[in-house]
């Protein structure tokens, strides 16, 4: 076999993932007659050995074994990284040794705290049998208070002597960092090819391997003009490998979960009869308020024995459900690819810009908030799939905030929320409650009322989507009813809500009126309403 030879393979192609990134290099060699070993170039100890690949093109050739594995150079700084290391190690052990010492301070004024309730009691009786006067009184008051204020001032200084500490902590994990950065240079990845060819020729040869590192995320620039929404698809490339990428073939893969942060939604109002209190809970608050005590000291007990009674009662508390979005696989080649070094920042590059046509409107949940939010519906009329991710949002040239997109497929419709108009008033105020009186075993009935005031202070005609609802029976024998609603709401669910559309003209208003009545036996106490 002859001596290795040396490739000369720089990066030709890159594709990056969410986590991790897959390195192309391509170079040329000249092979004798026979089995030649081929040295590749060393790559960074972020390589995994077992990805690596070899392809070889030419005549004659032919690829017969490749080995990859993980190389220790000679490490000037070896001893300096242990001598490093072993100082963290003893700045942690004192930071926690001060840590338990402030522990055991800390513990010791519990103590002392229950041992000086207890005293107080045993003196206060002592006094009031005459066995002990009030000088023994005071010169306990001031013992106690004395060995309190000297914990404390230990605690101050240990708390003083640990931020020092954790100072030379930090900056000792700061210069071990450094080292085992510098360090990492000489742990590499060796890879050795042999190559079998029948007479001297060139052949070119492909390594290609994955490495840890790297990731990149979707973002997006949407600007909204009239009802026009410009999109920029960017990409923001981050990479820690140990090697610089050179400005080459960049290719996008990522299977991202999406985070979808959405305008206010109304939930169910429900009502129900009040069950009484569990026994358990009754003995307990009786037996607080028969403790003796002076007047403040029964006031604090009849209200935790409110407290008890709430807490057994509390159950309608609204559940939230847990929402997973599912991810896309997408690849993309980069138009314009850019250079990404390895230094942790973040690099942009642009995969498409596009236009789309979205319808502009308002969204108003007066019950949750004053405000109405302008919102534009658009359809993706692109080709592309956007994969999930933040987005900065203008309007008309202007920065309208920031937002989040889910997966949104090609021909699939989304919102975006472009924040709160402060030309739109909205003012929702109880109009009517009125409660009948009933006999014992008959009905009573709650008469509610809301009128909702909305205002178009724009230059230009507003659609506005104003969004309310009434409470829903959890309880057979509670009975909701809508008896008026004006105008009539164009739609109402099942759970209660009813939605309005109004379309007002430049500086006009529309006022909405709906009113429920809630009719229930007089014996049974309603909760939530």
């Amino acid at each position: 076999m002859t001596e290795a030879a040396g490739l000369d393979a720089p990066i030709t192609a890159v594709t990056v993932f969410r986590d991790g990134a897959r390195i192309t290099r391509s170079g040329q060699v000249t092979l004798s007659p026979g089995l030649s070993p081929v040295l590749m170039p060393n790559l960074s100890v972020s390589a995994d050995p077992e990805s690596v690949r070899v392809a070889v093109r030419g005549t004659d050739v032919a690829l017969l074994e490749v080995e990859a594995n993980l190389r220790h150079g000679i490490d000037p700084l070896r001893a300096e990284t242990v001598r490093l290391r072993s100082e963290a190690e003893n700045l942690r052990d004192a930071v926690q040794a001060l840590d338990d010492e402030d522990a055991a301070e800390q513990a010791g004024l519990g103590f002392a705290g229950y041992l000086s309730e207890a005293a107080a009691n045993a003196m206060a009786r002592a006094v009031s049998f005459g066995r002990a006067g009030h000088d023994d009184l005071a010169q306990m008051a001031g013992f106690l208070s004395s060995s309190t204020a000297s914990a404390l001032q230990r605690r101050r200084e240990i708390s003083g002597r640990r931020r020092v500490a954790q100072r030379e902590l930090e900056a000792a994990e700061q210069r071990l960092a450094d080292a085992e950065r510098k360090a990492g240079v000489d742990r590499f990845v060796e890879v050795r090819a042999s190559v079998e060819a029948a007479t001297q020729t060139a052949a070119e040869i492909e390594l290609s391997y994955q490495v840890k590192g790297a990731s990149w995320q979707p973002l997006y620039d949407l600007g909204l003009t009239g009802e026009r929404l410009t999109a920029s698809y960017l990409a923001e490339v981050t990479q820690r490998t140990g090697e610089d990428w050179p400005t080459v073939r960049l290719v996008l893969s990522t299977a991202r979960p999406g985070l979808h942060r959405g305008l206010p939604e109304l939930q169910p109002w429900y009502i129900k009869r009040r069950e009484p209190a569990p026994p358990d809970v009754m003995r307990r608050a009786r037996g607080l308020a028969m403790q003796p005590g002076g007047p403040d000291d029964a006031a604090g007990v009849a209200s935790g024995a409110h407290r008890l009674m709430s807490a057994g009662l509390r159950d309608d508390a609204p559940l939230t459900a847990e929402v997973t979005d599912s991810g896309v696989h997408q690849v993309y080649e980069v138009a314009r690819p850019i250079a990404v070094p390895a230094d942790g920042n973040p690099h942009k590059t642009t995969i498409a810009r596009f236009d789309l046509d979205a319808e502009i409107d308002y969204l108003a949940v007066p019950v949750l908030a004053p405000e109405a939010y302008l919102r534009a519906t658009v359809t993706n009329s692109s080709p592309l799939m956007l994969l999930p991710g933040q987005a900065r949002v203008f309007r008309d040239g202007q920065f309208a905030g920031e937002t989040s997109l889910e997966t949104i497929a090609p021909g699939e419709e989304f919102e975006l929320q472009l924040g709160v108009d402060d030309q739109i008033r909205i003012e929702r105020k109880l109009h009517r409650r009125a409660t009948s009186k009933a006999v014992i075993g008959g009905t009573r009935t709650v008469d509610i009322a809301y009128e909702t005031t909305v205002r178009n202070h724009r230059q230009a005609a507003a659609r506005i989507s104003v969004h309310d609802h009434i409470p829903v029976s959890a309880d057979g024998d509670i009975k909701v009813r809508l008896r008026e609603a004006s105008p009539s709401p164009a739609e109402q669910n099942d759970l209660g809500e009813l939605t309005w559309e109004l379309t007002l003209q430049a500086g006009q208003s529309a006022t909405i009126r709906h009113r429920f009545t809630v009719e229930h036996p007089a014996q049974v106490s309603i909760v939530g309403l």
